[in-house]
C-alpha cells in the first residue's frame, strides 16, 4: 500500500527529542508589539502535532508511541514551562459516525493525559478534549491518516 506523501512528515514528528518539543512550546511567549505591548496573532502556532498510535477502534496507546510521550513528559515537566497549561486534543478521520468519533477522540486524549500524568506531569495542567473529525489537518482528504492525531496545545 502506498502512503500519503504527508505521512512521512507526521512520522518524523515521532522522533522529536524533548529539547525540540521544549523549544517549540517555549516559542509560545507573547509577541512584543510597538512600545513593548504584548499581543497574540492568530497565525502564531502553539501546538505540537504528535503521531501517537492507538489500536484500531481503541483508546489503548500502542507501545511504539511510548518514547514520543516520554519525551513529551520530560519537556512538559521542564521548569521553563511550569506556568503553562496544555490542552491535549484528540482528532479522528471522517470514517464512522460523528458522535462515536468525537467520543473516541476524547477517550484517546484522556489516555494521553493519563500517560503523561503517570510520568509526572500534573493533571491540573492538562485538559483532554475530543474533536472527532471536525478539525481535519488534511481537509482535502478527510479520511487521511493525518487527521488521526493527538495535539498538545500550550495555553497561558
Amino acid at each position: 500500500m502506498r502512503s500519503h506523501p504527508a505521512d512521512t512528515t507526521v512520522r518524523r514528528a515521532t522522533w522529536f527529542p524533548a529539547l525540540a518539543l521544549l523549544a517549540l512550546i517555549s516559542a509560545c511567549a507573547p509577541l512584543a508589539g510597538p512600545g513593548g505591548v504584548s499581543y497574540d496573532t492568530p497565525a502564531f502556532e502553539r501546538r505540537i502535532v504528535t503521531n501517537v498510535e492507538f489500536g484500531f477502534d481503541s483508546d489503548r496507546i500502542r507501545p511504539d508511541s511510548y518514547p514520543l510521550l516520554d519525551n513529551a513528559a520530560v519537556a512538559l515537566n521542564d521548569p521553563q514551562l511550569a506556568g503553562l497549561r496544555f490542552e491535549i486534543n484528540g482528532h479522528t478521520d471522517v470514517i464512522g459516525r460523528l458522535a462515536y468519533n468525537i467520543s473516541l477522540s476524547a477517550l484517546r486524549a484522556t489516555a494521553v493525559v493519563e500517560y503523561l500524568a503517570q510520568r509526572g506531569v500534573p493533571r491540573e495542567r492538562m485538559r483532554a478534549q475530543g474533536f472527532g473529525p471536525l478539525q481535519p489537518l488534511d481537509g482535502y482528504s478527510p479520511a487521511s491518516p493525518l487527521n488521526r492525531r493527538v495535539e498538545i496545545v500550550a495555553l497561558r
